[in-house]
Formats: C-alpha cells, structure tokens, sequence
C-alpha cells in the first residue's frame, strides 16, 4: 500500500514539474517570437508528401563530420537534388537545386567567370534563391558560380576550392571572410587530417567528383542524416514545444555563464591560428598566381551587436575582432591583393536605428543579410572588381 501512495506522489509532483517546465518554455518562446513555428522537419515531410517522386534533402555543412574519423570528408551536400537550406524571417522555408557537385547553383552555362567561396552568406542564407549573391551578381551582368558552404570556416573554404576549382570556369575568385566566425571555426577545423592534407601537401585531393567517391559520400550523408526525415513525432514535439528544447537551452546557458571568464576567446588570442589563417590566404595567392585569375577579398560585416557593441562582453569581443581584420589587411596590402570591407561600409552609412534595411531578425537575433543589404553589398564588391 506504501508502494502504491510512493508511486502516487511520484508521478504527480513529476507531472507538476513538468506542467511548469512547460509554463516556462511556452514563455520563453513567446518572448523570443518562436512559438507553434513550424520546423524544417514539418515542412520536408509535408512537402515530401506532396510530391512522393522527388526526393527533397536537409542542407548539409562540412564541419559537422569534422570530429568523426571517416576516410573521406564530404565538402558540399547532395548533388541534383532539391535542398531545404533554411527557414526565413517569416518562418517560410527556403529551397534550392544544388548542382553536379552539391552546391547552391542554378543554371550554369559554362560562362561562369567569377567563382565565390565563403560561408553561409555566399551559400544564400536564408534568402530565396532570386535574391541569393548569385542572383544578385546578375543584376550586373555578370555570371558566378558558389561553392559557399554554411558553416565553412578558411581550412574548409580552402579544400573546398582546391577539390572543385577545376570544375568550374573562371577567372576571378572572391573569397569571403566572416571574420566573426571564421577564427573559431579555423580553432576546430586544424584538427582535422583531411584538411591539413588539403594544406600541406601540394597535390592533395580527395576526388570527390569521381563516380566511385559520389557514390560514397552519399552513403555517408545518408548514415550522418539517419531517419531524421522520418521522425515525425520529433517533429510534432518541436513544433509545440513538447521536448523543453528552450528550457535546456536556458539551463545550458546559466551553467555556462557561471563558467564564463576571460579566456572565452582564446581562439583569438592564438598566435598558431593567425599563422595558420595567413597561410591558408597565401595559398589562394600563390594559386591565383600560378594559374593567372584575379583573386579578391571580401569582409562579411559582423552583426549589429558587434558593430555598434553596448555591454562590455561585445566591446571586448569587437575590439578583438577588428584587430585581427587589421591584421589580415596590412597583409593584404602588402602583397597588393584588393579587399572590400562590408562593415566599414556599413559603419559609414548606416546606424542602430536603420541597420535593420541591411541585416535581417530571425526569432528576434541578428541573421543573415536582407534582399536590400544583399545587393548593396554586392554592388560593391561589383564595383571592386571592376
């Protein structure tokens, strides 16, 4: 009878604390503007529904197989295929047909003479594909193609160009630097074997294109993706909040802010990533030199939080952040490889008040870039190699 009255209050108080737990997330996602928003599970397996014959993938980022010990490292996602990249500001999913290769192209025509490497902003986070760099260069006549990868830091960008450059006719290269991202992401990618050999051994490639390694690189998208897609309960538990994901993360956050200290950015404070850093531009340098295309730079602008920095955890991170781009420049200077600076631009002709034109909100945090900061941001960089 005890047992019994035991398990009885177990199971009530257990119930009581969820019921609150849920109060509290239910909260949580009203005041960050997530609430009932649909997922991309929901919207992959609804759209999978609607047209059962063509086959619709999750986008895929290299780093996420970085700390695995596989034998090949995949460094684009599923080739000919229909990609769901993301969920825009109005929670409204966004697709693309990748190409031969797995890369956020349409439409090449064999006139493509301008390549672009970079992150998430080059892959067209999280805009429609009419409003993607891509489609934006167009507006100026000019044809690119985009082996941008969200998630890519300057290791990753570097193999990337190294494997698939030969496959793509151009003879201008812009490479993309988000420097508020890219020495953390350098941090965890020098550990990687495959990448260092993409570094240090000249004729290192992996020969991704060849049939035999598209075949397993599949296999191996497949074995890291699972039955995700298939998981419609996980689906439905996020959409309504079921499984506390904000309440965790709150949680995670305390306990991390507890722990916080001044060694948070170490990574950029690391004499051993700047050297490496450098040397991963020279070798874009020296490639451009050797097969004789024109080679530029070009600074992504930190997120308004940084570039108008208020609490003094941003001003430290900010202060930080703008001397290694002073740095990365003296450099460029030197070896006279021209450079455009987003940020700057953005700093002269923009405040707090209107930055919201250029960068877009995403369940109330900075995002990527709006239609509008888009194109600005390509007419100059147009305007940089012309």
């Amino acid at each position: 009878m005890k047992l019994i009255n035991y398990t009885k209050i177990f199971f009530i108080n257990f119930f009581l604390l969820y019921f609150l737990l849920y109060v509290l997330e239910i909260f949580i996602n009203v005041k960050n503007d997530t609430l009932f928003k649909k997922t991309r599970l929901h919207y992959l397996n609804k759209d999978s529904k609607k047209d059962p014959d063509q086959k619709i993938y999750l986008n895929f980022g290299s780093y996420k197989l970085l700390d695995k010990n596989n034998d090949m490292l995949p460094l684009s996602g599923y080739e000919n295929s229909k990609i769901l990249l993301c969920m825009d500001e109005k929670n409204n999913p966004v697709y693309f047909i990748s190409d031969k290769y797995g890369f956020n192209n349409q439409n090449l025509n064999g006139n493509e003479n301008i390549l672009l490497i970079g992150d998430s902003y080059v892959q067209g986070m999280c805009v429609q594909t009419k409003d993607n760099l891509n489609a934006q260069f167009k507006k100026f006549n000019l044809n690119t193609s985009s082996l941008g990868v969200g998630g890519n830091g300057p290791l990753l960008e570097f193999a990337t160009f190294k494997e698939f450059n030969s496959d793509y006719k151009f003879n201008k290269l812009v490479l993309f630097l988000t420097i508020e991202n890219d020495y953390y992401d350098l941090s965890k990618e020098k550990n990687n074997k495959i990448l260092l050999n993409y570094l240090n051994s000249e004729n290192f490639k992996q020969k991704l294109s060849s049939v035999k390694n598209r075949k397993k690189k599949v296999e191996i998208l497949d074995n890291f993706f699972g039955k995700k897609t298939e998981r419609l309960w996980n689906d439905f538990l996020s959409v309504y909040h079921f499984n506390l994901k904000q309440v965790g993360n709150l949680i995670e956050d305390l306990i991390k802010g507890k722990n916080k200290n001044h060694n948070e950015y170490l990574y950029l404070q690391n004499d051993e990533i700047d050297k490496l850093f450098i040397k991963i531009i020279n070798k874009f340098i020296h490639s451009a030199k050797q097969k004789k295309f024109k080679f530029y730079i070009v600074f992504n602008s930190h997120a308004p939080n940084i570039l108008y920095a208020q609490s003094p955890d941003e001003k430290r991170l900010k202060k930080l952040l703008y001397q290694k781009a002073i740095d990365i420049k003296s450099y460029l200077k030197t070896n006279e490889i021209k450079y455009f600076d987003y940020g700057d631009y953005l700093t002269k002709n923009y405040n707090r008040d209107n930055i919201s034109l250029i960068f877009k909100k995403i369940n109330k945090k900075w995002d990527h870039y709006t239609e509008k900061g888009n194109y600005i941001f390509t007419k100059e960089v147009v305007n940089l190699i012309r």
